[in-house]
């Protein structure tokens, strides 16, 4: 067990975080775009 390393998955906390949050960001208007007739059920 000496060759036995633990990989932190929580030590990346930089652009990873950013690019994951802009990436649902971005998918809300590409949503909209792409289905507007259940928005539009939504609004009546």
């Amino acid at each position: 067990m000496s060759d036995f390393s633990y990989i932190n998955i929580f030590a990346t906390k930089g652009i990873e975080y950013l690019i994951v949050i802009g990436f649902f960001i971005l998918i809300v208007p590409f949503w909209k775009l792409i289905n507007p007739k259940n928005s539009e059920k939504r609004r009546k």
